[in-house]
C-alpha cells in the first residue's frame, strides 16, 4: 500500500468522524487505484473508498513471510486456534504465522494495541472484540478486507449478514473473519427439579427469572440462586434485543457524527433498578467483572448458584469441566462435587422474550502498519489474507465451532454433516445450536449492536454504574446519569482528538 493511500485510509476509514465530507468523492476509481466499495444502504453511511489490498504479493516473495497474530483467548478456545495455526503452516511453505496472547482479556489486548500504535510495533493480524470495531476503523491502522474480497473476486455474502453488517463501515467489511458468540442463559437443572420447576424450561425474561429464583430460594435450593458478572454486556445485550440505542447518530451507524450517550433513559434505568431489587431480595449473587473473573463460574459449579449468563463460548469448556476436566476453570475446584453437576442452557432472557441478542464474539483485522515499508508490508498483508482465505474455509469453520466454541461465521459450515451431528448428540453441540440460532435470527439486521470509538471507556462508565447500584446501594438514577454524562464527555474527547 503505497503511503499517500494510506494517510487517505487515516481520513476514510473514520466515518464516526468525517463521512459527511465524503459524499461527493465516494464514486468511481481514483488514480492511487483506490476503489469504491458498497452502497452503505442500510444504515445511512455513506460509501467510502479502499486501498488496494496485495493479494498477489506472495507470488514475488523468495522467503517464507512471517505473520504475527495478537489474540487474548483462553482454555479451550485458544489450545484450538494454536493447533489451526500449525495445521494452515504444515500445509503450505509461503507463510509462517506465529500467534501470541496479549492477556486473560480482550481489553488488555486493547490497551497493548493502543500504545503499539504509536511505537510502531503492531502486529500483522489482531483478534480483538467486536466492541474494537469504530476505534479499529478509526484508527488508521486496518486494511479494510472488503478490499481483499474485491481484488480475489470473492462474495460476503458467504456469511452470516448479521455479522456482516455488524463489522460492515459505508459498505465495506473491515474484518477478514469474525469470531461469532452471543449470550445464553446456564442453568442448574438439579436445583430446577428441588425446586418443583421444569429442568428443561430456562427463565425467559427478567420476570421470569426473579420468579424462578424465589422459588429456588423459598426451597430452600440456595440462598442467592441468580449468579451474575456484572459486565456491561448484561445491559448492552438487553438494550439492543429491545432495538434501544446506546449513543446517537443511529446507534452510531448513521451518515453523520456520533456526539453523545443517549442510554440515559427508562429502558437502562429499569435494568439497573431489576439488579438493584434482585440484590436487595438476595436472590443475587454479584460478581465484579475484572480481568479474568471467574467467580460466578465457580458458584456455579460449587453449587451455590442456580442461573447465571455467559457467552456462547463457554459451552465446550463447560462440557469439558462437567466430564471432570477441572483444568479448563482457573480457581480452586477440589470442593467440587462434579458428578452431581447437571447443567442445561438456554436463549439470553430478555426484558420481553428470550433469544434477543447483538453479534458478540471478535474479529480478524489485517493490519496496515504505517512503519513498515511497502514492499514489506505487501508480503505481509498478502500472507495475512491467505491464512484468512484458508481460516474461512469449511473444515476450519467446522474445527473452530466443534472445539473452539465459536459460532459458524461461513454459512456453508453451518450446514457440514458434522456440525450438524454436534448440534444433535453432543451437550456443548446443543447450546451452541442454540447460540448459532440466535444469532441468525435474534439478531436484528438493522439493528446489530453501537459503534462507539470509545467502546471500553462506555464499558467502564456502565459497569461503575452497576458495581455503584449493587454494591454501594447507589440510587440507580444516579448512577445511570453519571455513566452516560460520562461516556458523552469520552465521546467528545475522542471526537476531538480525530485520528
Amino acid at each position: 500500500m503505497r503511503p499517500t493511500t494510506r494517510r487517505r485510509l487515516r481520513l476514510l476509514a473514520a466515518p464516526a468522524l468525517a463521512l459527511t465530507l465524503l459524499a461527493a468523492a465516494c464514486s468511481g476509481d481514483d488514480d492511487d487505484g483506490a476503489s469504491t466499495s458498497g452502497t452503505g444502504e442500510g444504515n445511512g453511511e455513506a460509501a467510502i473508498e479502499l486501498p488496494d489490498c496485495p493479494v498477489d504479493a506472495l507470488e514475488s516473495t523468495t522467503e517464507p513471510v512471517d505473520v504475527l497474530v495478537w489474540y487474548a483467548l483462553s482454555a479451550k478456545t485458544e489450545a484450538t486456534l494454536l493447533a489451526q495455526i500449525d495445521t494452515y503452516n504444515a500445509s503450505q511453505d509461503k507463510v509462517v504465522v506465529r500467534a501470541e496472547s496479549q492477556g486473560a482479556s480482550y481489553e488488555e489486548l486493547l490497551r497493548k494495541y493502543e500504545a503499539s500504535i504509536e511505537s510502531g510495533d503492531l502486529p500483522d493480524l489482531a483478534v480483538m472484540e467486536d466492541t474494537t470495531m469504530q476505534f479499529m476503523a478509526d484508527s488508521g491502522t486496518v486494511l479494510p478486507a472488503q478490499a481483499c474480497y474485491d481484488a480475489d473476486g470473492l462474495s460476503t455474502d458467504q456469511f452470516v449478514q448479521t455479522a456482516v453488517d455488524y463489522y460492515s463501515i459505508g459498505g465495506a467489511l473491515y474484518p477478514a473473519s469474525a469470531n461469532l458468540s452471543d449470550i445464553l442463559t446456564y442453568y442448574n437443572k438439579n436445583h430446577f427439579r428441588k425446586a418443583g420447576l421444569d429442568p428443561d424450561k430456562p427463565p425467559a425474561t427478567l420476570d421470569e427469572v426473579r420468579q424462578y429464583a424465589e422459588q429456588i430460594k423459598a426451597a430452600g435450593v440456595v440462598d442467592t440462586p441468580v449468579v451474575l458478572k456484572l459486565d456491561s454486556w448484561f445491559i448492552e445485550t438487553q438494550l439492543t434485543g429491545s432495538d434501544q440505542p446506546v449513543v446517537d447518530n443511529d446507534n452510531g451507524r448513521g451518515g453523520g457524527q456520533t456526539t453523545a450517550a443517549v442510554f440515559d433513559d427508562p429502558a437502562t434505568l429499569e435494568l439497573l433498578q431489576w439488579l438493584k431489587d434482585m440484590n436487595d431480595a438476595g436472590l443475587l449473587e454479584p460478581v465484579t467483572a475484572t480481568d479474568g473473573q471467574v467467580d460466578h463460574y465457580l458458584a456455579m459449579a460449587g453449587q451455590k448458584g442456580s442461573i447465571t449468563i455467559e457467552t456462547s463460548t463457554a459451552a465446550t469448556s463447560v462440557e469439558a469441566f462437567l466430564g471432570g476436566d477441572a483444568s479448563v476453570v482457573e480457581g480452586d475446584t477440589s470442593d467440587i462435587d462434579l458428578e452431581a453437576l447437571d447443567f442445561g442452557a438456554g436463549p439470553v432472557f430478555g426484558v420481553d422474550e428470550a433469544g434477543q441478542a447483538q453479534v458478540g464474539g471478535g474479529a480478524w483485522f489485517i493490519i496496515d502498519d504505517p512503519t513498515v515499508d511497502d514492499a514489506a508490508e505487501d508480503a505481509k498483508q498478502a500472507g495475512a489474507w491467505d491464512f484468512m482465505k484458508w481460516w474461512n474455509q469449511v473444515d476450519q469453520q467446522v474445527v473452530w465451532h466443534l472445539e473452539g466454541s465459536y459460532l459458524p461465521f461461513l454459512l456453508e459450515a453451518a450446514d457440514d454433516p458434522r456440525i450438524q451431528e454436534f448440534w444433535t448428540g453432543d451437550l456443548a453441540g446443543q447450546w451452541l445450536g442454540i447460540a448459532y440460532e440466535e444469532m441468525l435470527n435474534g439478531v436484528n439486521p438493522d439493528f446489530p449492536g453501537p459503534l462507539i470509538g470509545p467502546y471500553d471507556q462506555f464499558r467502564e462508565n456502565l459497569r461503575g454504574a452497576m458495581d455503584e447500584v449493587v454494591f454501594s446501594g447507589a440510587d440507580p438514577q444516579q448512577a445511570l446519569t453519571a455513566a452516560n454524562d460520562a461516556t458523552t464527555d469520552a465521546i467528545t474527547t475522542y471526537n476531538d482528538i480525530n485520528f
